[in-house]
Formats: structure tokens, sequence, C-alpha cells
């Protein structure tokens, strides 16, 4: 079993400490390794990724385990998903302090940045229209390739992320990611 999978198993018994993780096992760092250490110790496994696989995927009473585990100790695990969640939000400004800096230094904007932007944004709409276009003109047919047909998902799978990353930049996060940097501003700090 991959290891995003059995993230989403943990985030689906105990979505506190799935939360450590990361989207699908992404995270990384002190807040993911503490994430791992809880996951072993409540499954009674070694802390690495494979043994907690094992666990997950041979110990039918894993997930009631863990949900236990969650409950008892949900104080310490709020404040590894607050940490989690600082770390996240200080990547999104370290993207963004990187294009001020470079600016004040140099007095110009970065135009790779700008391009870049600009090629994913408008390939991802070219590549719509032009689906759009040739169903309508019925290029596609029973016969059309398999592999065809999955090439262009998968363009049309990176130019959306893209594009979702893009407007992520430009146009900063939703009103859910202000409201938790609210919460990381009034929280207590942790204190080891």
């Amino acid at each position: 079993m991959e290891w995003g999978k059995v993230v989403n198993t943990i985030s689906g018994a105990a979505p506190l400490i799935g939360s450590l993780f990361g989207p699908a096992g992404t995270a990384v760092g002190a807040v993911a390794s503490a994430g791992l250490k809880l996951v072993a110790t409540a499954l009674g496994v070694e802390a690495t990724q494979d043994a907690v696989t094992a666990a997950i995927v041979t110990d039918p009473g894993a997930a009631l385990k863990l949900k236990e585990f969650e409950m008892t100790n949900k104080l310490e695990l709020q404040k590894l998903s607050i940490q989690q969640l600082g770390l996240e939000l200080a990547d999104t400004a370290n993207a963004r302090n990187r294009q001020i800096e470079h600016e004040r230094v140099t007095g110009k904007s970065d135009i790779n940045l700008y391009v870049l932007a600009w090629v994913f944004v408008s390939g991802f709409f070219i590549t719509i229209i032009t689906l759009f276009v040739c169903t309508m003109m019925g290029a596609f047919k029973a016969d059309t390739p398999q592999i065809a047909i999955i090439l262009l998902t998968g363009v049309i799978q990176c130019l959306t992320l893209g594009v979702g990353v893009v407007l992520q930049y430009f146009f900063g996060s939703s009103k859910g990611s202000n409201e938790k940097t609210n919460l990381l501003a009034k929280a207590d700090p942790i204190k080891e």
C-alpha cells in the first residue's frame, strides 16, 4: 500500500493525527516525524513508514486504536497541528517574500514568474477550448487510441494543477486560511 493511501486511512480514523502528515503524506520535517511516532506508538510498532503501513494493512483494530489514541491525546495533537499549520503559512510567506526581496534588490520584477504564470493559464484555456471544439466537430471517435486519451487527460490535469498554483500565488489564499492565520496569532506558544 502506498504511503499516501496509508495517510488517508489514518486521516479517516483519526483526523487530527492525519492532519500532521499534510495532504496524502506530503509533509516533511519535525511535525511529520512526530506524527509518525504518534501513529507508531498508538499501533505499538516501530516508528517507520514500513512498520506503520504493515500495521494498518494487517491489524483490523488499527483504526480503533488510532481513534482511541487521538481522543486521549487531543491537546498535544492540536498543538502539533497548529505547529504544522504555522510551517505551511511560513512557506507561503517565504515564496511571496522572495518575490518582494527580488524586486527590492534589483528594482525589477522577475519576468520569468509572470511568463510561466501566463503560459500555464493560457495553455489551460487553449487546451480546454481546443478540446471543446474537437469534441463538437466529432474528432473523437470510438476508435481513438486509448493512449491519446490518456495523454490528453494528463495534460489537462497538469495544466489544471498549475493554474491552481498560479492563482493561489498571485491572489492569496482563501478565507479559511485567513481564519487559520488569525487562530495562530491568538494561540499560546508551544512550550517544550
